[in-house]
């Protein structure tokens, strides 16, 4: 088994190398920086989808042009974003995405949990036009939070981390590959 990750982030890598060995003994996984073609701050689920579905796609191309690799081939793309949630104070809510796509196109989507966002940084992204791990990294004090514990490990005081809602994700993108029959 091939998978290729549509990123170089290896909160990223990690989070799928330790999601596809629950399920999986047999499997190969390398990265590539994929291009999201969404904005920096995606907002609205079609704009999170179709950045993963992008990533996805530029990392299962290296996949299936290695001769030398044999199926199955597993491209994958993770992106965050902000999703309106009026009920929520500040209006949105963080959610993590995950497309699988495997040699035949066919796309599965699985997602993290979905988290608030202090109003404050809400604001900032809306009216700075900035990128949440940017405002984030400057609150805690930390340039790299969205490459070790990300904002969900900062807010949550470390009780949760961005490894273990990325790779709640990419589980819940696998249930389809991993229950063929009653998915059928």
């Amino acid at each position: 088994m091939n998978i290729c990750v549509g990123s170089l982030n290896p909160v990223k890598i990690d989070a799928v190398r330790l999601a596809f060995g629950l399920y999986f003994e047999d499997f190969r996984v390398s990265y590539i920086e994929a291009e999201s073609n969404v904005p920096n701050q995606p907002i609205g689920l079609d704009s999170i989808l179709l950045g993963a579905q992008n990533r996805a796609q530029q990392a299962l191309t290296p996949l299936i042009e290695d001769s030398n690799a044999s199926p199955p081939h597993y491209g994958i793309g993770i992106e965050a974003g902000l999703v309106k949630i009026p009920i929520a104070p500040s209006n949105y809510m963080d959610f993590q995405f995950c497309v699988i796509m495997d040699e035949h196109r066919k796309i599965t989507i699985g997602s993290g949990i979905g988290f608030e966002y202090p109003k404050k940084v809400i604001n900032k992204v809306l009216f700075n036009k900035k990128e949440i791990g940017h405002i984030m990294g400057e609150i805690a004090n930390n340039e790299n939070l969205k490459r070790e514990n990300g904002a969900i490990g900062y807010l949550s005081k470390n009780a949760i981390n961005r490894i273990d809602i990325l790779k709640d994700a990419v589980i819940c993108a696998l249930l389809p590959r991993i229950n063929k029959s009653l998915y059928e």
